[in-house]
């Protein structure tokens, strides 16, 4: 893919590069080899299996015939391993050569090697280590002083007249900032690569270019890489963005922060709390704006009237698809960041805390997101729950990015604690989408190797322990389902250092008695059971329970990842009724909690992707023709295509679902490839000819249909 508009990207070219292929010659004693061949199911991506062990031997070593599956794809891998090596937020190209250079212990703490076994650690080696990562920093004030890197990263104003700018790209040869305040020239504002930290570009504006950054207006980074295309990035440490239509893509806009919070001055006494979960944007008053303003004056004197001692806020960061964008910029549909300090002062005069819930687990899966150079690569680069590009904790500038994310919430909007979101998904190595459930047969599994993620555990235990120093009274929840032990043991200790665990067993056992039996027969043991079953589990943690959550209602009944197929839609071509019925529809599905993506015909001659309202929108380019029925089954083909890329972006679609003949070839294409397909006719082209049965073009319509 070498970034031009009017080319789609192969489908090879995701999350990074592809696992290096064994040549078969051994030199030393191994216990099995890794070989990777394209996978069967769509064609997309690699699959990766091992080799019958080869059995150890006391001669010397003799080398050994390449296999011939691996010598007939050995051409075909040099050049998918290009296509594959793909980085967010440009699409730039990594050579075969190049990977090759990559030394193994860069290789490996980059994530390009094969899965290395990972020991269990003891508690001693577990402090141990968080210790040593906190000292690599080479800093004197510790996680505080890593922590306030959000005061000298991103764009920040040195005062009248004179800005700084720095940012972490790696693996790029030359950096440019961009915007509107020099005319997006490409060449006009260079950065300089730090001496002291690899990768961390940094320049300073003054003059005539500093006068033309004002508020709101907008800046890219232009990066030509040590390989590939050059590309244009998102900063990872803007603090605001605006939608631009024209691209349909996000941008960093200048937004600096002068308005501080009330501070909570009499917080509520400790235990005993009771916390009001909500997404601002769907609370308002009809004939209001959801956002920050309308829920200070509606919502939080109905919060504080009742009773509660906590707010707990979702979804006030940027999003795309559900995960964020960036982690320092609030949602622009919900307000300004100034609205948004005041709704917190607000909070605090009432005697509230505010918590906000931050997804630490990962991020956005787009263009205008985070750089590739945050998460990892090939398949651990992707949560095989959210679809969420998942985190390289192992990276320090990772671990700068995301402390500092915290530091800022506090200080800047006068946040009260934090519930980190997906925290099975971060310290299991195979995202908890498996845990025994018994406490026994947990502790055996938790001894063995490859079991937990090292890295991501200790960048939790970093993370508490810099929020507690931060201010002492701050609440930390973790969104834990699977009983993890030491979850709200603290540092020092050995654990993970949270003071509550939020638990969903009550949640499930009430939606299992709804749908099961009728009201008279609920168990009221049973109930009981599942709202104590953690705290009796876990006798000296704080528990955190309710009938329902976000997470629950949402997220906890398995929503549905659905592909809609139409010709035409409100935001891209509407010829008739089938748009707004389509429309409106996957709005209805992405409200109640599922993720819709519609893929339908370009309005540009391009193939590209933007949301409108949380639903994903692909744009499909196809070849067109001076016969409808053949351009018909061209478009059919290319969505098909698409449809196959996408899905080995993303993870795979529960349900397919085509509307009007003009989308049938291509849902029976996906039938017969295995999906499960929903099909609406929502007319016949009989009815549409005044039930008469033409002949030439109508006919060929009648016989798809």
């Amino acid at each position: 893919f070498n970034g031009k508009p009017s080319e789609a990207p192969p489908p090879l070219a995701q999350a990074g590069p592809a696992p290096k292929i064994s040549t078969g010659k051994v030199t030393e004693t191994v216990t099995s080899t890794i070989v990777a061949e394209p996978a069967r199911n769509s064609g997309n991506g690699y699959s990766v299996s091992a080799a019958p062990p080869v059995a150890p031997t006391p001669e010397p070593a003799k080398e050994i015939p390449a296999a011939p599956v691996v010598e007939q794809r050995e051409e075909e891998d040099q050049r998918n391993r290009i296509d594959m090596a793909r980085c967010y937020s440009g699409l730039h190209l990594i050579s075969a050569e190049a990977l090759d250079a990559i030394d193994e212990a860069d290789a490996e703490a980059r994530g390009f090697d094969r899965v290395v076994s990972e020991p269990a650690e003891t508690p001693k080696t577990r402090v141990a280590n968080v210790e040593e990562r906190v000292s690599s920093f080479g800093l004197t004030g510790g996680l505080v002083e890593v922590s306030q890197s959000y005061n000298s990263f991103g764009l920040q104003r040195l005062g009248e007249g004179s800005w700084s700018f720095r940012e972490w790209i790696p693996h790029a040869r030359a950096v440019f900032l961009c915007g509107d305040f020099n005319g997006w020239n490409t060449g006009a504002t260079p950065l300089t690569e730090s001496e002291d930290l690899t990768g961390v570009w940094s320049c300073k504006i003054t003059g005539a270019a500093a006068s033309g950054l004002k508020k709101g207006s907008k800046y890219k980074l232009f990066v030509q890489p040590l390989e590939g295309s050059d590309y244009w990035v998102v900063p990872a440490w803007s603090m605001r963005h605006v939608y631009t239509e024209d691209t349909k893509l996000l941008d960093a806009v200048v937004w600096p922060l002068e308005q501080k919070p009330q501070k909570l001055t009499s917080p509520p006494a400790p235990g005993g709390d009771r916390i009001y979960e909500c997404h601002l944007g769907l609370a308002a008053r009809e004939g209001k704006k959801a956002g920050f303003v309308e829920a200070a004056e509606m919502l939080l004197p109905r919060i504080a009237r009742n009773g509660y001692t906590s707010v707990l806020l979702i979804g006030v960061l940027e999003c795309k698809a559900g995960q964020p964008v960036g982690l320092f910029s609030p949602a622009r549909e919900l307000g300004t960041p100034e609205e948004l300090v005041k709704f917190v002062s607000e909070a605090h005069r009432l005697g509230l805390r505010v918590l906000l819930s931050v997804a630490h687990d990962g991020a956005a899966c787009c263009e205008d997101g985070l750089g590739g150079q945050f998460f990892l690569s090939g398949k651990r680069g992707l949560s095989p729950a959210t679809g969420a590009r998942v985190y390289d904790y192992s990276q320090q500038e990772v671990l700068r990015y995301l402390l500092a994310s915290l530091h800022f919430w506090m200080e800047n909007y006068g946040f009260d604690g934090f519930r980190f979101q997906g925290v099975s998904t971060m310290v299991y190595a195979n995202y908890g989408m498996w845990v025994p459930k018994e406490p026994d047969a947990m502790e055996e599994w938790l001894a063995g190797e490859n079991v937990l993620n090292n890295a991501a555990i200790h960048y939790l235990m970093m993370a508490n322990s810099l929020v507690h120093e931060l201010n002492s009274s701050t609440i930390t929840i973790a969104e834990e389902r699977t009983n993890f032990p030491s979850l709200c043991t603290p540092v020092a200790d050995a654990g993970l250092g949270f003071d509550i665990r939020q638990t969903s067993a009550l949640p499930e056992c009430l939606r299992t008695q709804l749908k099961t039996c009728r009201d008279e027969e609920w168990s009221m043991q049973r109930l009981v059971e599942a709202a104590v079953a953690a705290k009796a589990a876990r006798p000296s943690e704080r528990v955190l329970t309710c009938a329902e959550s976000s997470e629950n209602c949402i997220v906890g009944r398995r929503p549905l990842k659905i592909a809609m197929l139409s010709w035409e839609t409100l935001h891209t071509i509407a010829a008739g009724g089938v748009a707004p019925h389509v429309t409106e529809l996957a709005g209805a599905l992405h409200d109640a909690g599922h993720e819709v993506h519609i893929f339908t015909r370009s309005s540009n001659g391009t193939t590209w992707e933007h949301p409108v309202w949380g639903v994903v929108y692909h744009e499909v380019a196809f070849p067109t023709s001076p016969d409808f029925v053949r351009e018909i089954e061209n478009m059919c083909s290319a969505f098909v295509g698409q449809f196959c890329h996408i899905e080995g972006r993303v993870g795979g679609f529960d349900i397919v679902h085509g509307h009007d003949w003009l989308v049938g070839p291509a849902v029976s294409q996906l039938q017969a490839m295995g999906k499960r397909t929903v099909f609406t006719m929502h007319s016949t082209e009989t009815g549409r000819c005044g039930n008469v049965a033409y002949g030439g073009q109508s006919a060929r319509i009648r016989e798809i249909e």
